[in-house]
């Protein structure tokens, strides 16, 4: 059964895709990325945008900050891998590091001996806010073609060592 809960750094492929054609790769970004999976029952996923990944770079650097956070909610749980469907809305009384960025998707989180990988496909479309000197991301559910806040992507990442990854016991079968 997969891990259950984590906080950890990826190594992170995104491609950026039109919210239209989410086949039509506009451009890949390699970014550094935060994952976590947490819940009374390690039940929603989260993958925050942290910081550009340097050429030289093979683990996580200490200082990572979340950035932008997708969350996902847990659809079914197989002996090596979760799926999660990702939300619109954050559920009630939970929060998240980072700008919340409400998606439509799913996430795909593979665990084998010592390797935790995610796949990660979906779109988002938002108007863009802020509130008490808060980024404010609002889900827009039907955006205008070429809205400059909607895009699709793909996301392909690896763990990577970090100092600040945290793994809590795994669950018994």
């Amino acid at each position: 059964m997969p891990q259950s809960g984590f906080v950890v750094a990826m190594a992170a492929t995104i491609n950026v895709a039109r919210y239209e054609r989410p086949t039509e790769i506009l451009r890949p970004l390699k970014k550094w990325a935060i994952v976590s999976r947490f819940g009374p029952e390690s039940e929603y996923l989260t993958l925050s945008t942290a910081a550009a990944i340097q050429p030289e770079q093979v683990e996580a650097p200490i200082g990572l900050v979340p950035s932008k956070t997708i969350f996902g909610i847990l659809l079914s749980e197989g002996e090596h891998e979760s799926m999660f469907l990702l939300l619109r809305h954050l559920p009630r009384g939970v929060n998240v590091a980072g700008t919340f960025f409400p998606a439509e998707g799913y996430a795909q989180l593979g665990s084998m001996p010592n390797q935790l990988a995610i796949r990660i496909e979906g779109r988002h479309a938002h108007s863009h806010g802020r509130l008490n000197r808060q980024d404010i991301r609002y889900d827009v559910p039907d955006p205008a073609p070429g809205a400059k806040w909607a895009m699709a992507w793909h996301v392909d990442a690896v763990h990577r060592p970090w100092t600040g990854e945290f793994f809590a016991n795994r669950k018994s079968a």
